[in-house]
């Protein structure tokens, strides 16, 4: 599936019931009901996903009239939260135009457990550049809080764990881009499993040549069988972690040099390096009253912590 771009109050009580409040709040990730992840097979070089075997993965669509094209990946990190790639949103920024779309492996069907929901708005990292794809990393709020079933449940973030990563950890991709560089874009949601590639290799003089953003890491195969492609931008790289038995969100899709090329894996843009930022808004609730706002064509623009905060227009 890569190419230039891969494109989605507090109970009362005492202390220790809060803390177990916390600690299932923590457990609640990660995991997928319907199905075991680490067993049978698992876009290019994959196949087609289980239904309900990635339930955190979600399709962001773009709608132009009564047409919904999907244009990116995206992770459920929490009730009403997708983790997204910034670059995803180069095309329009405007939070009407969008739909997020949980709880299907077929994009062109609806089950009764699909839903298809309205973008409230749309968070960019201050600091992203298109040009580098330096913090490709962006938050779509949405307009309705999903309820968790066995065909959506949130993927774990990384912010305790990425440094267990390594070319041992069993890691997975999935997504609706293309299959081949020059190919089609698949409707059946398809997944590979990946492996992370070194620094050293993947940004070395026959790979990247030391254009890897800092916030970044490479995942795929050497050889290029199994890699992400146009389509597949903002999807996540999920990570198996064993001593807690979930899967962590370690990187979103950004960029690649064409698809499935030999010594050009795709390139992921890690949320560990964004805690602050992450933490900051997935705790805020958007609102229009109490802060400046500039009206313009894509609804109303807010600073937040220095980030573009693009909101639907009521």
């Amino acid at each position: 599936m890569a190419a230039k771009n891969r494109e989605g109050a507090r109970p009362g009580g005492s202390v220790g019931w809060s803390i177990v409040l916390y600690i299932r709040k923590v457990a609640d990730c990660g995991t997928a009901p319907l199905v075991n992840m680490l067993t049978g097979s698992r876009i290019i070089g994959g196949t087609d996903a289980q239904i309900g075997a990635w339930p955190w993965i979600v399709s962001l669509q773009i709608r132009s009239g009564k047409i919904m094209a999907h244009i990116c990946g995206g992770s459920l990190v929490r009730n009403s939260w997708v983790l997204t790639a910034a670059h995803c949103t180069r095309d329009t920024r405007d939070p009407v135009v969008w739909r997020a779309v949980l709880g299907t492996n077929n994009i062109d069907g609806r089950r009764p457990h699909t839903k298809i929901i309205k973008v409230k708005a749309i968070i960019i990292h201050p600091n992203f550049n298109l040009e580098t794809y330096v913090n490709d990393i962006a938050l779509f709020h949405l307009k309705k809080a999903v309820k968790y079933n066995n065909y959506i449940q949130p993927i774990c973030l990384p912010f305790d764990v990425f440094q267990k990563l390594d070319e041992k950890t069993e890691c997975f991709i999935g997504g609706w881009g293309r299959t081949t560089e020059e190919g089609n874009a698949t409707r059946m949601l398809q997944e590979a499993q990946v492996h992370y590639i070194s620094r050293k290799i993947c940004n070395s003089d026959k790979g990247y040549g030391n254009i890897i953003p800092v916030t970044s890491f490479c995942a795929g195969d050497e050889d290029g069988i199994f890699d992400t492609c146009r389509g597949d931008s903002g999807g996540p790289l999920m990570c198996y972690v064993p001593e807690h038995k979930q899967f962590f969100v370690m990187g979103i899709t950004s960029y690649g040099y064409g698809c499935g090329r030999k010594n050009f894996p795709g390139v992921y843009c890690s949320p560990f390096f964004y805690k602050t930022w992450l933490t900051y808004h997935l705790n805020q609730t958007i609102r229009n009253k109490g802060i400046s706002n500039i009206n313009s064509l894509l609804g109303q623009v807010l600073v937040a912590l220095g980030s573009v905060v693009l909101l639907a227009t009521p």
